[in-house]
């Protein structure tokens, strides 16, 4: 998922000329991050992804999206 994520953002930057500042994501999509990359959501963790993560409503979102705010 962070694989998918990190594309989604990188291909709105080629796109763009600027990278993202948010990533829109479904609940599943975060319940997936946080088992497979629970290192980003340790206290302390050093590593900056670069862009919040919004959780939106699946029936909403079915596929992670970025954006500029």
């Amino acid at each position: 998922m962070l694989d998918y994520i990190l594309n989604t953002a990188q291909a709105f930057e080629r796109e763009h000329g600027i990278a993202p500042d948010v990533i829109y994501i479904n609940p599943l999509h975060y319940e997936q991050l946080t088992r497979f990359s629970p290192e980003l959501f340790e206290p302390g963790n050093r590593l900056q992804l670069g862009f919040r993560l919004v959780i939106v409503p699946a029936n909403v979102l079915a596929h992670p999206a970025a954006s500029l705010l």
